[in-house]
């Protein structure tokens, strides 16, 4: 009796702790190893798991206890390069080319990813067919023509319609519906006459379907990613003041749309933020910082990020590059002092850094064959002598030691956060580039 209490014991533990199974293949498998699992929260990643990819495939658990979520596959999470799917408690299967992911991605097994992925395919499709047509209407001047662009318009449009309908029925009571719903499309009834009036029109009915209470699009990425659409997509022009002052309007109505939902307004700003440094575009950033981030209750605000303003404000191309100051042979030199080149190539790294072991050398090689171009590299380290080591045969550069490494006040001004980290500086000390890498530099001098 007591052996059966125990075995039934067993079973109720094991049944508690069910899980789904997330199962993938990378193909072609192009040596990946791992691959990461996220799951979306607040529009926030939280990290859930990892597994190994042998030969391509990898398989993830996830517990019935978990909320259904988005989640995402990370198999390159330095470039950030994943996979999306729906998760809602069921099993999954799917399958992508990793040079391809979004084109590529096929479930084999989930009801749910696979409802999106035919909505999304079928309504892009029709909808590039309407939108063909209005360019068409734009361009049309024979009467006849332009009335059968509205007559088969009108007839694209009412399919469009009848299927978001029968998407939205199809998906009644899955996660799913809630994407759909909110991904419905404004279209006028007939084309526009002009491109001024159909841009208006989008815009003024861009929100009509996202629902800001919705908590499960909340949760995704999705409101935030149309806000982008919103603002970036939508707001071009020909010259950056013009374009500047479009999306200035369009983050208005956008945070004027959002009203007092901080969480969202936190995620929309510091996304403004982030594509803004990543354009340096100092105008739009400190008009976000100054007109609504600022505005934010303070646990909204991120002070790591404001930081990263300030110094990637302070080396925006463009700018003089953040002066300091080092002793060498009891003399003390600063950067702006320097005279007699044409370019200067500022560089951070560390002896204790692998990939500087391999790089600077290589570095230093291909530097010294330009008569034009002096270096100054600052080496951020624990102690002197693995540096002095380092270095000993760089007599060609400009070699500072700074022994605060991460906490230095050099590292804060440049915004340095990986290493090796290179400017590219004029006579004067201002900022010409921001090479990502060695290669990226040396294209830049293998072409004067």
């Amino acid at each position: 009796m007591l052996r059966n209490l125990f075995i039934c014991f067993l079973f109720v533990c094991a049944a508690s702790h069910a899980q789904y199974s997330i199962k993938g293949s990378i193909d072609p498998g192009l040596n990946y190893s791992w691959i990461l699992l996220y799951k979306l929260e607040n529009g926030n990643q939280t990290y859930m798991d990892n597994s190994d990819v042998v030969e391509g495939a990898f398989e993830f658990k996830i517990d019935e206890k978990e909320a259904s979520r988005v989640y995402r596959a990370y198999y390159q999470i330095e470039n950030s390069l994943y996979v999306e799917f729906i998760y809602n408690k069921e099993e999954i299967v799917f399958s992508f080319d990793p040079n391809n992911p979004e084109e590529s991605l096929h479930f084999s097994e989930s009801d749910e990813n696979n409802l999106v992925h035919d909505y999304y395919s079928l309504i892009r499709s029709q909808q590039g067919k309407i939108d063909s047509l209005q360019v068409l209407y734009f361009k049309s001047i024979n009467e006849v023509e332009t009335e059968k662009i509205i007559e088969t318009y009108q007839e694209e449009l009412s399919f469009l319609r009848e299927k978001q309908g029968q998407f939205e029925e199809k998906s009644q009571g899955t996660y799913a519906n809630h994407f759909i719903r909110a991904s419905r499309q404004y279209n006028a009834a007939r084309p526009y006459k002009n491109a001024n009036e159909y841009l208006n029109g989008i815009k003024e009915h861009f929100f009509d379907s996202i629902d800001l209470k919705d908590t499960v699009l909340s949760h995704s990425t999705f409101i935030n990613d149309r806000l982008n659409d919103y603002v970036f997509y939508l707001n071009q022009a020909d010259n950056i003041e013009a374009k500047d002052s479009l999306q200035q309007e369009a983050i208005d109505k956008s945070i004027a749309w959002i009203n007092k939902d901080y969480k969202t307004l936190k995620s929309f700003e510091e996304s403004l933020i982030q594509e803004y440094l990543s354009q340096e575009n100092v105008v739009m950033i400190n008009y976000v910082i100054d007109h609504y981030y600022n505005a934010l209750p303070a646990k909204y605000q991120d002070e790591v990020l404001r930081n990263k303003v300030v110094a990637s404000l302070k080396t925006a191309i463009g700018t003089m590059a953040p002066d300091f100051y080092w002793e060498q042979d009891g003399v003390k030199n600063n950067l702006h002092g320097l005279t007699g080149t044409d370019y200067y190539i500022l560089l951070f790294f560390s002896s204790n850094c692998p990939h500087c072991q391999v790089e600077i050398p290589e570095f230093y090689d291909f530097i010294i064959g330009i008569e034009n171009m002096k270096v100054v590299a600052v080496g951020l380290e624990d102690d002197k002598e693995n540096w002095e080591f380092m270095t000993k045969e760089h007599y060609e550069f400009i070699n500072i030691l700074d022994l605060d490494k991460w906490s230095s006040e050099k590292v804060k001004d440049y915004g340095v956060n990986a290493i090796p980290t290179y400017f590219v500086l004029d006579a004067d000390k201002n900022i010409l580039a921001k090479p990502v890498d060695f290669e990226e530099l040396k294209s830049m001098f293998e072409t004067k």
